[in-house]
Protein backbone atom coordinates (compact mmCIF):
# COMPACT_ATOMS: atom_id res chain seq x y z
CA UNK A 1 0.00 0.00 0.00
CA UNK A 2 1.64 3.41 -1.08
CA UNK A 3 1.08 6.50 1.68
CA UNK A 4 0.17 10.16 0.85
CA UNK A 5 3.29 12.18 0.00
CA UNK A 6 2.34 13.81 3.44
CA UNK A 7 2.36 10.68 5.35
CA UNK A 8 5.19 9.92 4.47
CA UNK A 9 6.78 12.75 5.06
CA UNK A 10 9.26 11.40 8.44
CA UNK A 11 9.83 13.22 11.65
CA UNK A 12 12.64 15.27 11.73
CA UNK A 13 15.91 14.37 13.22
CA UNK A 14 16.29 13.97 16.94
CA UNK A 15 18.42 17.45 17.90
CA UNK A 16 16.39 19.76 16.19
CA UNK A 17 14.04 20.31 19.26
CA UNK A 18 17.09 21.35 21.10
CA UNK A 19 18.03 24.05 18.52
CA UNK A 20 14.92 25.51 18.76
CA UNK A 21 15.40 25.71 22.56
CA UNK A 22 18.39 27.22 22.51
CA UNK A 23 17.96 29.80 20.01
CA UNK A 24 14.79 31.16 21.98
CA UNK A 25 16.71 31.05 25.12
CA UNK A 26 19.37 33.32 23.44
CA UNK A 27 17.01 35.56 21.65
CA UNK A 28 15.19 36.06 25.22
CA UNK A 29 18.97 36.32 26.95
CA UNK A 30 19.80 39.11 24.34
CA UNK A 31 16.42 40.43 24.68
CA UNK A 32 16.03 41.21 27.93
CA UNK A 33 19.88 41.46 28.82
CA UNK A 34 19.49 45.54 26.38
CA UNK A 35 18.11 48.35 28.24
CA UNK A 36 14.26 48.94 26.63
CA UNK A 37 15.08 52.90 27.01
CA UNK A 38 16.51 54.70 24.75
CA UNK A 39 20.45 55.29 24.68
CA UNK A 40 23.11 54.02 22.49
CA UNK A 41 22.58 49.96 22.65
CA UNK A 42 18.58 50.56 21.58
CA UNK A 43 19.22 48.97 18.01
CA UNK A 44 20.82 45.94 19.76
CA UNK A 45 17.40 45.23 21.49
CA UNK A 46 14.81 46.08 18.47
CA UNK A 47 16.95 43.33 16.71
CA UNK A 48 16.59 40.98 19.61
CA UNK A 49 13.15 41.50 19.36
CA UNK A 50 13.10 41.12 15.48
CA UNK A 51 14.83 37.70 16.15
CA UNK A 52 11.90 36.35 18.33
CA UNK A 53 10.88 35.43 14.34
CA UNK A 54 13.42 33.20 14.33
CA UNK A 55 12.20 30.27 16.36
CA UNK A 56 9.22 30.43 15.49
CA UNK A 57 10.27 30.01 11.90
CA UNK A 58 12.75 26.89 12.84
CA UNK A 59 9.46 25.46 14.35
CA UNK A 60 7.61 26.11 10.82
CA UNK A 61 10.30 24.78 8.69
CA UNK A 62 11.20 21.58 11.19
CA UNK A 63 8.16 20.41 12.67
CA UNK A 64 4.01 20.68 12.70
CA UNK A 65 1.63 23.38 12.75
CA UNK A 66 0.82 22.59 16.88
CA UNK A 67 4.65 23.11 17.52
CA UNK A 68 4.76 26.00 15.14
CA UNK A 69 2.11 27.45 17.10
CA UNK A 70 2.98 26.68 20.52
CA UNK A 71 5.89 28.74 20.23
CA UNK A 72 4.71 31.14 18.82
CA UNK A 73 2.76 31.47 22.14
CA UNK A 74 5.60 31.17 24.71
CA UNK A 75 7.52 33.76 22.50
CA UNK A 76 4.28 36.06 23.06
CA UNK A 77 4.62 35.07 26.35
CA UNK A 78 7.67 36.09 27.01
CA UNK A 79 7.44 39.45 24.68
CA UNK A 80 4.16 40.08 26.46
CA UNK A 81 6.20 39.90 29.58
CA UNK A 82 8.72 42.44 28.72
CA UNK A 83 6.08 44.66 27.33
CA UNK A 84 4.17 44.44 30.99
CA UNK A 85 7.28 45.02 32.78
CA UNK A 86 9.36 47.49 30.87
CA UNK A 87 6.93 49.73 29.28
CA UNK A 88 4.87 50.15 32.61
CA UNK A 89 3.06 53.36 32.61
CA UNK A 90 3.10 53.99 28.82
CA UNK A 91 0.26 52.71 27.68
CA UNK A 92 0.36 54.04 24.03
CA UNK A 93 4.26 52.37 23.81
CA UNK A 94 2.25 49.22 25.58
CA UNK A 95 -0.16 49.10 22.75
CA UNK A 96 2.86 49.73 19.55
CA UNK A 97 4.65 47.02 21.40
CA UNK A 98 1.84 44.61 21.42
CA UNK A 99 1.12 45.56 17.82
CA UNK A 100 4.45 43.56 17.06
CA UNK A 101 2.57 40.26 18.76
CA UNK A 102 0.75 40.56 15.29
CA UNK A 103 2.88 39.67 12.98
CA UNK A 104 3.81 37.07 14.97
CA UNK A 105 1.12 35.04 14.63
CA UNK A 106 0.77 35.99 10.74
CA UNK A 107 3.57 34.95 10.44
CA UNK A 108 3.61 31.35 12.58
CA UNK A 109 0.90 29.87 10.55
CA UNK A 110 1.84 31.29 6.95
CA UNK A 111 5.34 29.87 7.14
CA UNK A 112 4.45 26.82 8.31
CA UNK A 113 2.30 26.60 5.45
CA UNK A 114 5.00 27.56 3.13
CA UNK A 115 7.74 25.17 4.52
CA UNK A 116 5.07 22.61 4.70
CA UNK A 117 4.01 22.84 0.80
CA UNK A 118 8.15 22.56 0.50
CA UNK A 119 7.85 19.29 2.32
CA UNK A 120 5.26 17.42 0.11
CA UNK A 121 6.61 18.98 -3.44
CA UNK A 122 10.42 17.26 -1.77
CA UNK A 123 8.66 14.15 -1.01
CA UNK A 124 6.64 13.77 -4.34
CA UNK A 125 9.78 14.13 -6.27
CA UNK A 126 11.62 11.68 -3.43
CA UNK A 127 9.14 9.51 -4.64
CA UNK A 128 8.90 10.05 -8.12
CA UNK A 129 12.46 8.99 -8.28
CA UNK A 130 11.98 5.51 -5.65
CA UNK A 131 9.29 4.81 -8.96
CA UNK A 132 11.60 5.46 -11.18
CA UNK A 133 14.33 3.21 -9.58
CA UNK A 134 11.75 0.17 -8.70
CA UNK A 135 11.23 0.72 -12.84
CA UNK A 136 14.63 -0.28 -13.35
CA UNK A 137 15.07 -2.94 -11.22
CA UNK A 138 11.90 -4.60 -12.25
CA UNK A 139 13.17 -4.35 -15.91
CA UNK A 140 16.23 -6.18 -14.55
CA UNK A 141 14.35 -8.71 -12.91
CA UNK A 142 12.05 -9.08 -16.47
CA UNK A 143 15.42 -10.80 -17.86
CA UNK A 144 16.85 -12.64 -14.46
CA UNK A 145 13.96 -14.06 -13.78
CA UNK A 146 15.03 -16.25 -11.32
CA UNK A 147 16.35 -13.37 -9.53
CA UNK A 148 12.71 -11.39 -8.85
CA UNK A 149 12.92 -9.38 -5.46
CA UNK A 150 16.94 -9.82 -5.19
CA UNK A 151 17.62 -6.16 -5.04
CA UNK A 152 14.50 -5.29 -3.07
CA UNK A 153 15.48 -7.85 -0.38
CA UNK A 154 19.08 -6.67 -0.31
CA UNK A 155 18.23 -3.09 0.08
CA UNK A 156 15.70 -4.27 3.00
CA UNK A 157 18.71 -6.37 4.56
CA UNK A 158 21.12 -3.45 3.82
CA UNK A 159 19.10 -1.50 6.04
CA UNK A 160 18.55 -3.76 8.86
CA UNK A 161 22.10 -4.42 9.26
CA UNK A 162 22.58 -0.40 9.03
CA UNK A 163 20.07 -0.34 12.07
CA UNK A 164 22.53 -2.99 13.95
CA UNK A 165 25.29 -0.88 13.32
CA UNK A 166 23.68 1.59 15.06
CA UNK A 167 24.08 3.79 11.98
CA UNK A 168 20.95 6.70 11.51
CA UNK A 169 22.18 9.57 9.65
CA UNK A 170 19.56 9.62 6.68
CA UNK A 171 21.88 10.94 3.99
CA UNK A 172 23.82 7.82 4.16
CA UNK A 173 20.64 5.50 4.76
CA UNK A 174 19.44 6.71 1.66
CA UNK A 175 22.55 6.23 -0.51
CA UNK A 176 22.39 2.96 1.14
CA UNK A 177 19.04 2.07 0.26
CA UNK A 178 19.27 3.53 -3.14
CA UNK A 179 23.05 1.91 -3.86
CA UNK A 180 21.33 -1.84 -2.61
CA UNK A 181 18.23 -1.08 -5.08
CA UNK A 182 20.44 -0.45 -8.19
CA UNK A 183 23.50 -2.65 -6.69
CA UNK A 184 22.63 -4.89 -10.15
CA UNK A 185 21.33 -2.21 -12.43
CA UNK A 186 24.66 -2.40 -14.69
CA UNK A 187 23.47 -6.06 -15.87
CA UNK A 188 20.98 -4.55 -17.81
CA UNK A 189 23.86 -4.21 -20.35
CA UNK A 190 25.49 -7.71 -20.16
CA UNK A 191 24.49 -10.15 -23.06
CA UNK A 192 21.81 -12.72 -22.77
CA UNK A 193 24.26 -15.97 -23.25
CA UNK A 194 26.57 -14.34 -19.90
CA UNK A 195 23.82 -13.44 -17.62
CA UNK A 196 21.33 -16.34 -18.20
CA UNK A 197 24.01 -19.01 -18.69
CA UNK A 198 23.64 -21.57 -16.31
CA UNK A 199 27.09 -23.10 -16.66
CA UNK A 200 30.32 -21.91 -15.60
CA UNK A 201 31.86 -18.70 -17.23
CA UNK A 202 34.91 -18.60 -19.50
CA UNK A 203 37.26 -15.98 -19.00
CA UNK A 204 36.05 -13.28 -21.52
CA UNK A 205 32.21 -13.92 -20.32
CA UNK A 206 33.46 -13.54 -16.43
CA UNK A 207 35.43 -10.29 -17.53
CA UNK A 208 31.96 -8.97 -19.58
CA UNK A 209 29.96 -9.93 -16.22
CA UNK A 210 32.46 -8.41 -13.85
CA UNK A 211 31.65 -4.69 -16.00
CA UNK A 212 28.38 -4.64 -14.15
CA UNK A 213 29.17 -2.41 -11.25
CA UNK A 214 31.35 0.21 -12.78
CA UNK A 215 28.42 0.62 -15.47
CA UNK A 216 25.94 0.50 -12.86
CA UNK A 217 27.82 3.45 -11.07
CA UNK A 218 28.06 5.05 -14.49
CA UNK A 219 24.64 5.28 -14.87
CA UNK A 220 23.74 6.71 -11.57
CA UNK A 221 26.85 9.30 -11.91
CA UNK A 222 24.26 10.37 -14.80
CA UNK A 223 21.72 11.41 -12.86
CA UNK A 224 21.96 14.28 -9.82
CA UNK A 225 19.18 12.29 -8.03
CA UNK A 226 20.93 8.47 -8.30
CA UNK A 227 24.68 10.17 -8.05
CA UNK A 228 24.86 9.67 -4.27
CA UNK A 229 24.35 5.78 -4.81
CA UNK A 230 27.73 5.51 -7.16
CA UNK A 231 29.96 4.49 -5.15
CA UNK A 232 27.99 1.93 -3.24
CA UNK A 233 27.31 0.19 -6.45
CA UNK A 234 30.92 0.78 -7.67
CA UNK A 235 32.11 -1.18 -5.15
CA UNK A 236 29.77 -3.59 -3.91
CA UNK A 237 32.01 -6.59 -5.47
CA UNK A 238 35.23 -5.39 -3.46
CA UNK A 239 36.35 -7.33 -1.08
CA UNK A 240 37.56 -6.53 2.29
CA UNK A 241 41.21 -8.68 1.14
CA UNK A 242 41.58 -6.60 -1.86
CA UNK A 243 40.83 -9.56 -3.81
CA UNK A 244 38.19 -8.10 -5.55
CA UNK A 245 36.53 -6.07 -8.06
CA UNK A 246 36.60 -3.35 -10.13
CA UNK A 247 39.24 -1.38 -8.14
CA UNK A 248 40.68 -4.21 -5.90
CA UNK A 249 40.06 -1.95 -3.23
CA UNK A 250 40.65 -3.65 0.51
CA UNK A 251 39.47 -2.38 4.22
CA UNK A 252 38.34 0.95 5.00
CA UNK A 253 39.00 1.86 1.67
CA UNK A 254 35.44 0.33 0.26
CA UNK A 255 32.82 2.83 0.95
CA UNK A 256 31.18 1.78 3.82
CA UNK A 257 27.68 1.09 2.22
CA UNK A 258 29.10 -1.15 -0.38
CA UNK A 259 30.21 -3.18 2.67
CA UNK A 260 27.03 -3.48 3.71
CA UNK A 261 25.16 -4.46 0.47
CA UNK A 262 28.33 -7.08 0.01
CA UNK A 263 27.10 -9.11 3.23
CA UNK A 264 23.25 -8.34 2.30
CA UNK A 265 23.95 -9.78 -1.12
CA UNK A 266 26.10 -12.73 -0.44
CA UNK A 267 23.43 -13.77 2.30
CA UNK A 268 20.33 -13.37 -0.28
CA UNK A 269 22.48 -15.13 -2.76
CA UNK A 270 23.01 -17.98 -0.11
CA UNK A 271 19.10 -18.59 1.01
CA UNK A 272 17.53 -18.40 -2.85
CA UNK A 273 17.49 -20.95 -5.16
CA UNK A 274 19.23 -20.47 -8.15
CA UNK A 275 19.13 -22.95 -11.19
CA UNK A 276 22.74 -24.28 -10.09
CA UNK A 277 22.07 -24.44 -6.76
CA UNK A 278 19.66 -24.83 -3.73
CA UNK A 279 18.41 -22.51 -1.37
CA UNK A 280 20.67 -22.85 2.15
CA UNK A 281 19.07 -22.12 5.43
CA UNK A 282 19.36 -19.29 7.45
CA UNK A 283 21.55 -21.60 9.83
CA UNK A 284 23.98 -22.49 6.55
CA UNK A 285 23.62 -19.22 5.33
CA UNK A 286 25.25 -17.60 8.72
CA UNK A 287 28.19 -20.14 9.10
CA UNK A 288 29.04 -19.21 5.55
CA UNK A 289 28.84 -15.82 6.01
CA UNK A 290 30.87 -16.14 8.90
CA UNK A 291 34.11 -18.16 6.90
CA UNK A 292 34.08 -15.11 4.71
CA UNK A 293 34.31 -12.55 7.77
CA UNK A 294 37.79 -10.72 7.41
CA UNK A 295 38.14 -11.95 3.53
CA UNK A 296 35.70 -11.20 1.74
CA UNK A 297 33.47 -9.67 3.77
CA UNK A 298 34.31 -7.19 6.50
CA UNK A 299 33.75 -8.99 10.05
CA UNK A 300 32.13 -6.45 11.72
CA UNK A 301 29.13 -5.79 9.75
CA UNK A 302 28.55 -9.93 9.26
CA UNK A 303 29.17 -9.77 13.32
CA UNK A 304 26.15 -6.99 13.13
CA UNK A 305 24.38 -8.80 10.36
CA UNK A 306 24.00 -12.56 12.31
CA UNK A 307 22.51 -10.26 15.08
CA UNK A 308 19.60 -9.71 13.31
CA UNK A 309 16.38 -11.23 14.73
CA UNK A 310 15.39 -14.27 12.49
CA UNK A 311 12.00 -13.37 12.46
CA UNK A 312 13.07 -9.88 11.23
CA UNK A 313 14.64 -11.59 7.84
CA UNK A 314 11.94 -13.54 7.50
CA UNK A 315 9.47 -11.31 7.07
CA UNK A 316 11.59 -9.30 4.99
CA UNK A 317 12.28 -12.49 2.53
CA UNK A 318 8.61 -13.27 2.55
CA UNK A 319 7.66 -9.76 1.56
CA UNK A 320 10.03 -10.39 -1.56
CA UNK A 321 8.89 -13.52 -2.35
CA UNK A 322 11.01 -15.76 -0.46
CA UNK A 323 10.69 -18.46 2.21
CA UNK A 324 13.46 -18.54 4.53
CA UNK A 325 14.45 -21.76 5.84
CA UNK A 326 15.78 -21.89 9.86
CA UNK A 327 17.10 -25.04 8.95
CA UNK A 328 18.02 -27.09 5.93
CA UNK A 329 15.32 -29.39 5.14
Amino acid sequence: MKLSAEAAMVAPPPGRAAWVAAVFALVLVLHWTTPAGPHEWHWLHLVAQKLLFVPVLMCAAWFGLRETLLMTALASAAFGLHIAVHWRGQPMLQADQSAELLNLWIAAPAGWAVFRAERLAAERLRRAHADTLLALVSSLELREAYTAGHSRRVAAYSLLAAERLGLREPAFLRALETGALLHDVGKIGVPDSVLLKTGVLDDAEWETMRQHPENGAALARGSDALEHAAPVIAAHHERYDGKGYPAGLSGEAIPLGARIVAVADVYDALTTARPYKRAFSHAEAVACLRDQAGAALDERIVKAFITIPLEKLRETAARYGVELLEVSP
